[in-house]
This record gives C-alpha cells, sequence and structure tokens, in this order.
C-alpha cells in the first residue's frame, strides 16, 4: 500500500488541538493547548509515525531494501516500524538488546513477529557499538538510527511543523526530549519559542545534534531540571503526577517522555515562568500503546 493512502485511511493527521483548564493557568491569563499527535494512531502515534514516514518513502522507491533498526525489548520506535512494515508490505528487521531474549520473551516482541519483522537479539555489549549482526550484514537494507535520529527523521517534522505554523498562533512550544529528532526538527520549520524538557542526561549529545544541523541556541531552550533520577520516591512522585493529570484532563501521559514533558510544564508555571497573556502548545509525543 502506498504511504500516502495508508496515511489517508488509517490515520488522524492532521492530528486534533485540545485545550485543558486549571485555575494555575487561568489565573495567569495564560491558554494549554495540548497537540493530541498520540490520537494519530493506537500503535504508531505521535513523533513514532514523524519520524518514520520519510523512511517508508525512501523504502518504497527501493523496494529491495529492508528497513533496518535498533531497540530495547519493549521499543515503541521498533513496535510502530515493524506495524508499518507489515501494513505497506515492507519487510522490517529489528535488532534487540539482549541475546537472552527471543521472540516469546513478551508480548511485544511476539507481536512484532507475526508482523513479519525479523527480529535478531544481541549482546548489550555489540548492541552499545550498533553492530550489524554478520547473517544479516549482506542484506540491503535502509537503517533507522535508534529512536528515529537523523537528517531523514528531523525532515519527518516539517508536516507537524506545517500543521502548528497552520492551526495555532502559538507564543511557546512544549516538547518531551529523547534523541532531540522532534525538538531539533521543529525548531528549523517553526518560528515559535520551544522550550525542550529533556528526560535523559544526554545535554551534550543534544547539543551536539545542534552543531551538526548549525541550529542556533535561541531556537530551542533546552530544560534539564525534570529527568528525574533513580529513587523510588522521585518515581512516585512522577507517577502521582501521571496519575493525576489523567485523572484531571482525561489524557493518558507515560512516565519517560510525556509525564516529565507534562510535569515540567506545570512547575514552570508554578514558577510563572510565562507571561500573561501567552499560549502555549504541549506537544502530545505518543508513547502509549494500545495494549497499555
Amino acid at each position: 500500500m502506498d504511504i500516502e493512502k495508508f496515511q489517508n485511511l488509517h490515520l488522524q493527521v492532521p492530528s486534533p488541538i485540545e485545550e485543558i483548564f486549571d485555575p494555575l493557568w487561568t489565573e495567569q491569563n495564560i491558554r494549554i493547548l495540548v497537540k493530541r499527535d498520540d490520537l494519530i494512531h493506537p500503535i504508531i502515534s505521535g513523533n513514532k509515525w514523524r519520524k518514520l514516514k520519510e523512511y517508508i518513502h525512501l523504502a518504497q522507491e527501493t523496494p529491495e531494501y529492508s528497513l533496518l533498526s535498533f531497540g530495547g525489548a519493549y521499543s515503541n520506535h521498533l513496535y510502530s516500524l515493524a506495524y508499518t512494515g507489515y501494513m505497506v508490505g515492507l519487510h522490517t528487521i529489528g535488532i534487540i538488546r539482549g541475546e537472552e531474549l527471543n521472540i516469546t520473551s513478551n508480548p511485544y516482541l511476539h507481536q512484532m513477529s507475526q508482523w513479519g519483522m525479523n527480529l535478531i537479539f544481541i549482546s548489550r555489549s555489540s548492541y552499545k557499538n550498533k553492530e550489524i549482526p554478520k547473517e544479516i550484514s549482506h542484506q540491503k537494507y535502509i537503517l533507522i538510527p535508534e529512536g528515529g535520529y537523523s537528517d531523514v527523521g528531523l525532515k519527518g517534522m516539517k508536516t507537524l511543523a506545517d500543521e502548528l505554523n497552520y492551526d495555532i498562533h502559538a507564543d511557546y512550544l512544549i516538547t518531551a526530549i529523547g534523541t532531540g529528532t522532534t525538538g531539533l526538527g521543529l525548531s528549523q520549520y517553526i518560528s515559535t519559542k520551544i522550550i525542550g524538557i529533556l528526560t535523559l542526561n544526554n545535554l551534550d549529545e543534544i547539543h551536539e545534534h545542534m552543531h551538526e544541523h548549525s541550529i542556533k541556541p535561541e531556537n530551542i531552550e533546552l530544560n534539564s531540571a525534570y529527568i528525574f533520577d533513580k529513587y523510588a520516591k522521585n518515581h512516585e512522585i512522577l507517577t502521582d503526577f501521571c496519575i493525576e493529570f489523567e485523572q484531571k484532563h482525561q489524557i493518558k501521559i507515560e512516565l519517560i517522555y510525556t509525564g516529565r514533558m507534562f510535569y515540567g510544564l506545570y512547575d514552570l508555571l508554578k514558577k510563572k515562568y510565562f507571561e500573561s497573556g501567552s499560549t502555549l502548545v504541549a506537544l502530545h509525543t505518543g508513547g502509549i500503546k494500545l495494549t497499555d
């Protein structure tokens, strides 16, 4: 199936925009709009679709090539890739961290295998070096870096930027930062001030990515105050926040990305970081599997 036909038939693109309310910001005369990329599709939601689409285009132009990428045993990225490959008729390969695993180790790995993804399990040391196993080294493939970060992934943010530019005239855009693909990609296509809430201790890596793509620091503000650490107490705080947020706004978020992003946004609002009268867009980048 052609990728554009697949999008038109199965995906909700453009994704909807939903305003949320709370005395915390209404008393400051601030509006918060949530760009619901999590509603694009139950499986390939959010920035997963945005980052994959351009790779699917490339693969459909060269059908003799497989799409190959890396991920852990519960990777949303690989799960989305496997499903998309199945739906559009492309061969996919997933390199999985952990040689002790197999396709029956969890329901996600089993489902990816059912969708036709060739799963190959390698040691953690080999995974760290992103080694391509010998049994497939002779095959033709298009490599998608872990998490989708690349020039192609950054380009995939243009359609999201077009939607934001068309629908909303916002003063700030708030997004979670993992590999940086979403935030850095958007910074090349929109003039809105972007605040990236880091979810990993990888600030140096993000700065390197910015240098690679000549992204000026004034185009995106990186905030590393809400990464949280490994201590249970802090994770209990974040877990409680995610539960309370869903109860209040009927929007599901998860601990790794959107939970940290919204927690950071709430904290910045408590500190009166934003000017009165501002309109903020919080980007919900998905991450919630259908089976969660």
